[in-house]
């Protein structure tokens, strides 16, 4: 029986659903795990601290830190040492602005789950130099990476992005694409083929950016898209994608 994992969805108390919600949708769309990303601007992981530590074998918990705050670095090994969080989540300028904070993230063993608002293509050599010193260190990619559909049909400026590939340990996240363009997404597709030549198909995961994909119908028509082979990677990767490589990053041991 496939195994399916959403590698990133939100769930919360002020803001999206509570969790009971998020379980709903899951056992709809037949997903058994889920990755909790914490949104931006709270500071306070206690909610999917408490979901991830209470059900670690379903979930896994992402937080986030006031990068801003003399006590960041501290922040971030507080909630790595709690043992509920597998995660963190920057957005691209922290790399610039508190690159001890990246690098207290990776010192603690968390994976960097990174958003990119104005696209990675234009922060690619600060990442390149930051994984080059860590080549230990497990980054993901969210929403592809944050494509600009004004870069043209080839996407040209973009594709500086798949550079980051020649790092073992970064992910191309298929997910958000309803961010870019309305369902099915199809403008997004070559760049989706593109990924699977740059990182291969054991460094793609799949997630839903519940609840801001939309409705439960929302949920389960993206992934359909990828559990019904209309995205452009090969049929035997589709398992892969939908829940092997997100359960071997999230879920495994690292050790």
């Amino acid at each position: 029986m496939m195994e399916i994992i959403d590698a990133y969805a939100h769930c919360g108390l002020s803001k999206y659903e509570p969790i009971e919600k998020v379980r709903e949708v899951m056992k709809t769309a037949g997903v058994s795990g889920a990755v909790l990303v914490q949104h931006l601007g709270e500071f306070d992981n206690s909610y999917i601290g408490d979901i991830a530590a209470s059900d670690p074998t379903r979930f896994a918990g992402v937080c986030l830190v006031d990068s801003s705050s003399v006590t960041a670095v501290e922040d971030l090994k507080k909630e790595a040492r709690s043992g509920a969080f597998k995660g963190v989540r920057f957005t691209v300028d922290v790399f610039n602005d508190s690159p001890q904070l990246c690098q207290a993230a990776v010192d603690e063993g968390l994976i960097i789950v990174l958003y990119a608002p104005d696209g990675i293509a234009n922060h690619v050599e600060v990442l390149d130099a930051f994984l080059d010193r860590n080549p230990s260190c497990r980054l993901v990619m969210t929403h592809l990476g944050n494509p600009d559909l004004g870069d043209g049909p080839g996407f040209e400026a973009y594709k500086r992005v798949f550079t980051l590939a020649r790092h073992p340990g970064v992910y191309y996240q298929v997910s958000g694409m309803k961010m870019f363009c309305p369902y099915p997404h199809r403008e997004l597709y070559s760049l989706i083929g593109e990924a699977v030549e740059s990182f291969g198909v054991s460094r793609l995961v799949w997630g839903s950016n519940y609840p801001v994909v939309g409705a439960d119908e929302d949920y389960i028509k993206d992934l359909h898209l990828l559990l019904g082979g209309k995205l452009p990677l090969p049929e035997q990767a589709v398992n892969e994608v939908a829940g092997n490589n997100a359960h071997r990053l999230w879920f495994s041991d690292p050790g």
